[in-house]
């Protein structure tokens, strides 16, 4: 241990005199990025409910084991009817598993780099999939010394075949440097107006030191939205919606959707079309935000409903509708709203989680135009997981993955 801080410090005494702040900054993120494992609470295959949870309204479930790989990132279902489901791994597999025949293939290997939380971060389908046989996405590679957050099209050929589906054609449609190897966001999905909606964290390190989140002039920190179809004028490789919020408006890029965003570990549309977002806190909060066109939504003025820089005003920025504290969980990761039929009790709400404590709850959504603090949890108890993602096929029923045994489950009601 003595041997490690000498080391360390003696890294740290030649970083400071060879390298700027940025770049001790990203040095230390990359050559220190923290291993995560469960901390042991929870034994055998059925969640224990701990700390608030114990006396909040349970939902017990089971969790059915599917398929395994190696630390998941994004569970993603075709939105056809198809028996197959694609798994991206952090460190640039994307996996194809046949749920009818229990096979899985390596379908692509993506070149990219797996620092802090760098690596293949996630995936869609073009909404008329598999008609328009492309998909999208989010990747992190390394340009020039630069870390470079690359979202691109893809052709998919032989789409309904499991052994000859292969994709081809790469088209990049954006390219977004990170300052830092963290917080770069990941979850890219198609919304009900069949534009692309990209969630970017605000680049990385501690309290936004770049102040990426309240700067509409940076694509970090912000929810994003375009079109894949090229602007007509040639100028770029995809078009800005005519809605969107900031199109033509000076000091705003157009691509912005929404901003004030921390770090947006995965999103998704409810079946009312309604964008839900988990926004990872720094220090205190977790929330749990609907992201609507223009809003800020505070980061790094604000962490949940609280002020995070002092003497910030709170009523200058949209809040969240759902927040907890660091003494039910570290790090959220969002979820989906659940219409499948195995788990009656889940009908209608939002399902997600908390990535260090491996804990999963359900919560409702505010009622349309509406955004009301929502309180009531309902948990579905404490697992021996750490959850990176969750999925959701085309029945609603939703999946989880779990980063640390790479173990992909359905959740399903448990048996008495």
């Amino acid at each position: 241990m003595k041997i490690q801080i000498l080391v360390f410090l003696s890294f740290f005494t030649v970083s400071l005199s060879t390298l700027s702040c940025d770049d001790l900054g990203r040095k230390i993120l990359k050559t220190f990025s923290k291993t995560y494992e469960t901390d042991g609470k929870v034994l055998g295959s059925k969640p224990i409910f701990i700390g608030p949870d114990a006396t909040r309204k349970q939902i017990l479930i089971s969790l059915q084991e599917v398929v395994k790989v190696k630390e998941p990132t994004d569970i993603q279902f075709p939105p056809n009817d198809s028996p197959f489901l694609f798994i991206l791994e952090k460190a640039g597999d994307l996996i194809l598993f046949d749920r009818e025949k229990k096979t899985k293939r390596v379908l692509h290997k993506f070149s990219v780099i797996t620092d802090s939380e760098e690596g293949l971060l996630g995936l869609t389908f073009h909404p008329k999939y598999p008609k328009q046989p492309k998909i999208y996405t989010h990747t992190v590679i390394s340009s020039a010394n630069k870390d470079m957050t690359v979202i691109a099209e893809w052709d998919v050929e032989n789409p309904s075949s499991f052994s000859t589906m292969v994709l081809k054609n790469e088209r990049v449609l954006l390219q977004v440097e990170q300052p830092y190897p963290n917080h770069n966001g990941g979850q890219i999905t198609f919304g009900p107006d069949g534009h692309l909606y990209i969630g970017l964290g605000d680049g990385g390190w501690r309290a936004d030191p770049k102040k990426n989140g309240q700067n509409p002039n940076t694509l970090l920190g912000s929810i994003l939205r375009i079109s894949p179809t090229p602007d007509p004028e040639g100028k770029k490789p995809y078009s800005i919606p005519k809605d969107n919020p900031f199109l033509g408006k000076q000091g705003f890029l157009p691509e912005i959707f929404a901003y004030g965003i921390r770090n947006p570990w995965k999103m998704s549309f409810s079946p009312d079309g309604r964008l839900v977002a988990a926004d990872v806190g720094q220090d205190a909060y977790e929330e749990v935000d609907i992201i609507l066109s223009g809003k800020n939504y505070g980061w790094n003025q604000t962490e949940g409903f609280h002020c995070f820089t002092d003497g910030c005003n709170p009523s200058l920025y949209q809040d969240p509708f759902y927040e907890y504290g660091r003494d039910e969980g570290q790090s959220i990761t969002g979820g989906y709203v659940y219409f499948g039929s195995s788990i009656p009790e889940l009908k209608g709400k939002y399902v997600f989680g908390d990535f260090i404590q491996g804990k999963i709850w359900a919560i409702d959504l505010p009622k349309p135009g509406e955004n009301n603090k929502i309180t009531e949890t309902i948990t579905l108890g404490k697992w021996n997981l750490l959850i990176p993602t969750f999925g959701q096929d085309r029945d609603g029923e939703i999946f989880v993955a779990d980063y640390q045994s790479g173990t992909i489950y359905k959740l399903v009601k448990a048996v008495p």
